[in-house]
């Protein structure tokens, strides 16, 4: 077995192990509480078969496992100058404790939608009406699938409360 499937299983397990977790977590929960966590298992329960089914099924079969690459970065760093590494991780830093620090204060649903359509544009390099689009996408799911149908219940943002 190589290094790199020996770790995947244990990321696998971990990951699997989070979402039984979970979905055990919120057994003494009210259901209206219990609703949005049991969703997540599930789902991610079910996307943690899907990859092992792939996995297996690309063994039995042996088939070459793609050529992939995780966003902008790769899987690794090899050939990047430690400067390029450094400067790529200062940007996702900054931009995800931007992300954080603009849902504590103006809430997710406007944060969520702006971050992915200027996510989008700034380094998916894509076009600005296909940015606003998925942008846009992101508030009609937030809106329908967890306010309208899982009747989320969201924190106030830290704005709303100063200003009241």
């Amino acid at each position: 077995m190589s290094l790199d499937a020996l770790l995947e299983g244990i990321l696998v397990i971990n990951v699997a192990g989070f979402f039984v977790y979970l979905l055990l977590a919120v057994g003494d929960l009210r259901p209206e509480a219990a609703r949005l966590p049991r969703m997540t298992a599930i789902g991610g329960l079910v996307l943690v078969a899907v990859f092992i089914a792939q996995k297996l099924w690309r063994t039995a079969q042996r088939m070459q496992t793609p050529n992939l690459q995780i966003l902008d970065t790769g899987f690794d760093e090899e050939g990047l100058t430690a400067r390029l590494v450094a400067i790529r991780t200062l940007r996702v830093t900054i931009w995800f404790g931007g992300m954080l620090g603009a849902i504590w204060l103006i809430g997710y649903h406007v944060t969520i939608p702006v971050f992915v359509g200027f996510y989008l544009l700034l380094f998916g390099e894509t076009k600005w009406w296909a940015a606003t689009t998925a942008g846009a996408a992101y508030f009609f799911l937030i809106y329908v699938l967890f306010d309208l149908v899982l009747h989320t219940e969201w924190p106030e943002p830290a704005l709303l409360r100063w200003l009241s």
